[in-house]
């Protein structure tokens, strides 16, 4: 029972961890707004088709033609020209030309503004509602861009890049459904699209189907094994299906790839020690600490938590140290007096008594509520006998509401001792009040039973 309890703690820690190490973040990256496909989808001609677009006098597309050739030299001079020649009574087809000489030169407002002119000006304007999805998208509005690109889908647009951008725009919304459908319909169009495909993985992973997600990677890496983005996806599916073995496979991967960032190495740390492989999982926390990256100092004493957890108590005063060293000046205060706290827990638990008490004295003088300051004082004067400084010090920290349910346990775990259970039960169960926990649960009835014990031997 302990062994699966054991596991089962660790699990979540990886899963925890996991989470910090997502697939790369989904987002349609520089190769989508360059790609073939976008630039036929968006620029497309300068013609215009007259059921689902506005119709074009013969001056207009005359114009139109020197327009394009005018920005094959110089866009900025096109501008200005077609500028000059667009009104409230001109053809939305002019708008549209001038909307998109903006978005080319990356002046997304003054782009919105006129693709959203040419559509008041011709409602069913299929391209202007495609474009101005594209817009909305580099602009952030997703909302938005997912209408007038639905819109287009809805005037009988039907190219692959125009699904791509919907499922992206529903995926930043979070209507992973939607997405899913969305992407699938991008893949029938596309099927070497790997915007479609990433983007189908991260809404199964998002939706913790696994496994399905798992058959779609090993398709997708048989296609291109160095795929970064798949190996990543497929790590984090292996955990979420507790297949530590494996991820650590997917992982390990990666950094032959020389692709695992700071997060991953520390992923990979968590499960080795899992495993009870103790020594690689030692390695990799160290690497961890000499790889540059902008991971906090809390990921890090999470780390050294662990070794503390694990008996690793050299291992993990040392890394204390290097952690320290790394950040220098770096540190919050926060920060710092749990780095301090830490370095305490280890020395109490190597019996170095007097230099714990001085660090933990050190923290109060700072943070006079620092919870785990005043629980690990607590302990150090219980050890020593001194119940009344212990008392007094798990009173403090059962003040802070964050610490209340841990300084009962703690309290009533002294009253045990002094065989004072009437007590430890009262507390106990202001313990279990505060935060419910199965083992305190369990506790607190075999305190019960041995106070009910106590009294009947009177």
């Amino acid at each position: 029972m302990k062994r699966f309890l054991k596991w089962s703690l660790a699990l979540a820690q990886v899963i925890v961890s996991a989470k910090l190490f997502a697939a790369p973040e989904h987002r349609l990256t520089r190769d989508f707004w360059t790609s073939p496909e976008f630039v036929r989808s968006f620029m497309g001609d300068y013609g215009f088709r007259t059921e689902v677009e506005p119709k074009v006098t013969r001056n207009e597309q005359q114009m139109i033609g020197e327009v394009v050739a005018k920005s094959q030299k110089d866009l900025q001079e096109a501008i200005t020209y077609l500028a000059d020649k667009t009104s409230l009574k001109s053809s939305a087809a002019l708008d549209f030309a001038l909307a998109t000489m903006y978005f080319q030169s990356d002046r997304l407002g003054r782009a919105a503004v006129g693709y959203e002119e040419a559509i008041r000006k011709f409602p069913n304007f299929l391209r202007a509602h495609k474009n101005l999805g594209y817009v909305l998208i580099r602009q952030g509005d997703f909302d938005d861009a997912a209408k007038h690109l639905a819109k287009a889908l809805s005037l009988g647009e039907g190219d692959g890049v125009t699904f791509v951008a919907l499922g992206y725009c529903h995926y930043a919304l979070e209507r992973y459904v939607s997405a899913e459908n969305a992407y699938r319909m991008a893949i029938l169009r596309v099927p070497e699209n790997k915007e479609a495909r990433n983007g189908l993985v991260n809404c199964l992973l998002a939706t913790d189907r696994h496994r399905e997600v798992l058959a779609l990677l090993d398709e997708m890496l048989d296609r291109d094994p160095s795929d970064i983005f798949c190996h990543r996806a497929r790590a984090n599916a292996l955990i979420a299906l507790d297949k530590p073995k494996k991820a650590a496979v997917a992982l390990e991967i990666l950094r032959r790839m020389d692709q695992l960032d700071l997060n991953g190495l520390l992923l990979l740390g968590d499960i080795y020690h899992n495993l009870d492989l103790y020594s690689l999982s030692l390695d990799d926390y160290q690497e961890a600490l000499q790889k540059q990256g902008n991971l906090s100092p809390d990921r890090f004493m999470r780390v050294a938590a662990i070794l503390i957890d694990r008996g690793s108590y050299k291992d993990a005063f040392d890394y204390l140290e290097r952690l320290e060293k790394k950040f220098e000046q770096g540190l919050s205060q926060e920060e710092s007096l749990r780095l301090l706290s830490l370095k305490a827990k280890v020395l109490l638990t190597t019996g170095q008594e007097s230099r714990a008490a001085e660090i933990l004295r050190n923290i109060l003088s700072k943070n006079p509520l620092d919870g785990r300051a005043l629980l690990l004082l607590g302990r150090l004067a219980w050890k020593k006998g001194d119940h009344a400084t212990a008392a007094m010090n798990f009173e403090r920290a059962a003040k802070i509401q964050e610490y209340e349910a841990d300084a009962a346990v703690e309290h009533a775990r002294m009253k045990v001792e002094s065989r004072k259970y009437a007590e430890a039960v009262e507390l106990l169960e202001r313990a279990q009040f505060v935060k419910p926990r199965d083992n305190v649960g369990r506790y607190l009835t075999s305190v019960r039973n041995a106070l009910v014990a106590s009294r009947s031997n009177r």
